[in-house]
This record gives structure tokens, sequence and C-alpha cells, in this order.
């Protein structure tokens, strides 16, 4: 981007005293000046200091494999903070939907500053928006809240709450999981992948309100606008995208993609859907097609859009599927805001 490392912004914050892991008093008198800039391919190794991969989202961080890719893409915003010299923050925003929606994809703070209400102060969108004020013409603005995180919410003008959604994890080698799929009935709903044809049946309000939520789509937690040139660029970008036959109307719609962290190799499947033995069905197709394409263990991050079916697909993807379940479930509610100049992320 040829923004890349201009500086666009100075903040002073006070807070008490506090010190880095050198030792070092960050505080300055019990302020100092942070100044914020795009990020840049060098400031990888600041960046993965900061998050401490090994134990952010317990290792299963998307950051460290997707990086290099964000500070390239037009469509992702890195700004990081830096005080003396030493990045102590990070924000990721994405444009979506042709650049109509900004959404918040995820804010990082060094160890020494949390716990210093740094996420409040900071209004991170702000400070993107001096940098990209066109941004400040987003139609809308959204994010996406760990339920089980309370001391991160932030109160935001015009909220709206669109939907809440569970994360559950699940773990297995290949070629035990590919012998378990096989031994299996082939009693499931068919399902097939998407294909142009199919935006007819997935236009019907059967699907589009009945389905979804405000008509959007979450592929490894970025909402999109349903729309057919979003299925077909996430298509492009080599998402899975499955459908079910049925007619007049389709009743689900999923989306498979995988990426590497410090623990291994995840396969994300967002599924949207509100029945049981069609959730069951689509999570067995990506568990096969993942099983087919990569080799080892693989982590499967099964996002769904009905807490009730949290049960069951459980018990499915244990007892069925050979999968071992691991103990990191979360919820997260998505809303919306439409302030920018009241907005804080």
């Amino acid at each position: 981007r040829s923004y890349e490392g201009r500086i666009y912004s100075d903040f002073r914050v006070c807070w008490p005293r506090r010190q880095d892991d050198t030792g070092k008093d960050m505080t300055d008198h019990n302020n100092f000046n942070i100044t914020f800039r795009d990020a840049a391919h060098s400031d990888y190794d600041a960046v993965m200091k900061i998050t401490a991969t090994d134990k952010f989202r317990v290792g299963f961080d998307y950051l460290p494999a997707k990086f290099h890719h964000y500070v390239d893409d037009p469509d992702v915003y890195m700004i990081v903070g830096e005080a003396d010299d030493k990045v102590v923050a990070l924000g990721v925003f994405m444009t979506t939907d042709d650049g109509t929606n900004l959404a918040y994809k995820s804010v990082r703070i060094a160890k020494e500053l949390r716990g210093t209400k740094l996420l409040t102060r900071l209004r991170m969108t702000d400070r993107l928006h001096h940098l990209h004020p066109r941004l400040r013409q987003c139609h809308e603005r959204r994010g996406l809240w760990d339920v089980n995180r309370t001391y991160l919410w932030i109160p935001f003008p015009n909220k709206r709450d669109t939907c809440f959604m569970d994360g559950v994890y699940f773990q297995g080698k290949s070629s035990v999981l590919l012998k378990a799929m096989a031994a299996l009935p082939s009693t499931q709903p068919s399902i097939l992948p998407y294909q142009p044809s199919d935006i007819a049946r997935l236009s019907r309000k059967e699907f589009s309100e009945q389905i979804l939520s405000y008509n959007v789509i979450f592929v490894d937690w970025d909402p999109y606008k349903f729309t057919a040139s979003n299925l077909q660029m996430l298509s492009e970008r080599g998402i899975r995208i499955l459908v079910d036959t049925a007619e007049p109307a389709a009743q689900s719609l999923s989306f498979g993609g995988s990426y590497m962290t410090p623990r291994g190799r995840v396969y994300h499947v967002d599924v949207h859907c509100r029945d049981v033995a069609l959730c069951q069905a689509h999570i067995k197709q990506h568990v096969d097609i993942a099983c087919q394409q990569y080799g080892g263990r693989i982590t499967f991050c099964v996002m769904l859009m009905e807490a009730r079916m949290k049960s069951h697909i459980k018990t499915f993807c244990v007892e069925k599927l050979g999968l071992a379940h691991l103990p990191l479930d979360h919820s997260f509610l998505s809303y919306t805001f439409s302030d920018p100049s009241k907005s804080q992320l």
C-alpha cells in the first residue's frame, strides 16, 4: 500500500506506572506518547512478540500465517502503535462488500500495558480514520465480541446485536478420520460444492431470511453480505463452499478453509443452517475434504449459528467421526454500529 510506514497520529496515554519485559519504565512519569502508523512487513517480529503466539488463542492464532498477506491486502488495514521505539499495540480491520462496510478483526496489546484500559483509550477506529479518512464513509461497522471476556466490552453508539455464534474445537489425525468416515452409512442429506446456479435457491426468502441473520454470512468469523459476487470472491480465494440440494429453497450453506498456526494446521468450518442432520452432513464433508488434502493432525474450528445444536454436534464429531473434542469452546456476539465519530474499538 502506498501509505505504508506513514505516521499519522500521536496519542498521549496516562495510566499507572508499568515496566516492559526488560524492566524499562514504559510510562515516563505516568504518561507517554503512542505514535500510530500502518503496519509494515518489517513489523512481523515485534507484532509476534506482543501477541505471544504460544499462548494467545491457546496457540491457535491465525496472525502468524496471515500477517504478511494482510500487509499487502488492500482490503485489510493493520495499524501499529509505537512508544519509545517499541511496538505496543496492533489493530486489524478489513473492508468488505466492495469497500462499503468496515469490520473490526482484532486488537493486540503488549503485556506490560494490559489491564490499563488501553483498549478504551486508544479509540483504534479513530486512529485508522486519521490515515484513511474515506473509511468514515463506510455504511456499517461490524464487530465480534467474545462474551466470556466481559472486560473487553465497550458501549457503542447505535449498536445493534445481530446474532450469537458458537465456536467448537475438535482435533484428529487425517488417516484415522478417513477410516472412521468410510465406515459410516451413507444416509445423510446430500451436500454438494456450490455452483453459481445455486444462487437462485439460496436467494429465496426461506433461506436468506430464515437461515441467515440480517442477510450476513460469516467465513472464519469475518462478516460479508450474502451476495453472488461475495460467494464468487470467496470461491476464488480458495474457500470451500458447500450447499444442500433442497428445492425450491436451500436450507444450509457452509464454508471451509485452512491456515497454519503455532500448534499446527487449523481448518475452519462455518455452518449456516438450523437443522442438526444438515449441519452434521456439512461438517462430515468438510472434514473429509481437509483429510484428503492434508496429512497429519488437523484441528477443526466449527462455527455454529444455533446454540441448541452444540451438544448434538459434539456427540456426532466424537462418536461418529472419531474426533477428539478440545476444551476451547467459546461464544461470540456479532453486532453493528454506525457512528464513526464516537466508535471505540
